[in-house]
């Protein structure tokens, strides 16, 4: 039977495994995927674990995704790129890292939420992989620009820096205009420790077209609130969940799913 897992810490708030098995039986195929709570100092011996039980690979969420990468034996260009991998597909005994979250982040943005990506000004909250996955995906689909921010600055620049120019940092957001906002980070997460906390303070920008938090539990988050609260659109991160969950999927079980199938096997709900 393929295997597949998902490994995480925290990993109680996990979807993957409903949208994946949901999937499994939709499609009526053979398969399990489970979750399993790993951190950063555990991910090398989890890795040599399942892929001993016959696992076809697993997906990474924080805090593993850009640690991942020394532990790979090679890598996707979306990988090498963004600098972080979600996906792990085991061949003939390597490790090879897949980076479905850019993909996923487009298709939720364009398919599900009809939120256009080219020619407009975008602002990515976050330093981490998510967010690097962000700023990757949004200058792909064709962003006139695309500026990042967080509360750690340092991190920011860095992060910036990887992208040889192409996206710009934001230290001030007093009067800023964007088309949209997108959280990449865990603030506002259930069981994360940060659930009452917003990503960022939206009071104080100027005109802001929508907000996509990759957040999806709860459904409605802090930042989301306060959008909604200035008549602004906002969306959870269930859709790119879905997204990049089609994906990974393919990889795992070898059949490219409908976004639909994904997003009915989750009884959470997207919220505009």
């Amino acid at each position: 039977m393929p295997l597949a897992c998902v490994f995480g810490d925290p990993i109680e708030h996990s979807r993957s495994p409903s949208l994946h098995e949901g999937a499994l039986r939709h499609l009526q195929l053979p398969g399990r995927y489970l979750a399993f709570q790993v951190g950063i100092p555990s991910l090398d011996v989890a890795l040599r674990a399942i892929m001993a039980l016959g696992f076809r690979g697993c997906n990474l969420t924080a805090p593993l995704k850009i640690a991942a990468r020394r532990l790979l034996d090679d890598e996707d260009s979306d990988v090498r790129h963004i600098g972080a991998a979600n996906t792990i597909v085991f061949e003939d005994g390597l490790r090879i890292g897949h980076n479905t979250d850019a993909r996923g982040l487009v298709v939720a943005l364009v398919e599900a939420c009809g939120i256009d990506i080219a020619g407009r000004r975008v602002l990515v909250v976050g330093s981490g992989g998510a967010a690097r996955a962000a700023v990757w995906a949004m200058l792909g689909a064709g962003a006139a620009q695309v500026l990042v921010t967080g509360r750690r600055i340092d991190r920011v620049v860095e992060l910036v820096a990887t992208f040889e120019g192409h996206c710009l940092v934001c230290e001030q957001t007093q009067g800023l205009s964007v088309d949209l906002v997108i959280n990449a980070t865990t603030a506002g997460m259930r069981g994360g420790g940060s659930e009452v906390d917003s990503a960022i303070d939206l009071a104080g920008f100027g005109e802001i077209g929508a907000v996509y938090d990759m957040v999806y539990d709860p459904v409605l988050t802090p930042l989301m609130a306060s959008a909604r609260a200035m008549g602004v659109p906002a969306f959870n991160g269930l859709t790119m969940l879905a997204g990049q969950a089609r994906f990974a999927f393919e990889h795992f079980f070898g059949h490219l799913a409908s976004l639909d199938v994904f997003l009915a096997s989750t009884e959470l709900t997207i919220i505009e």
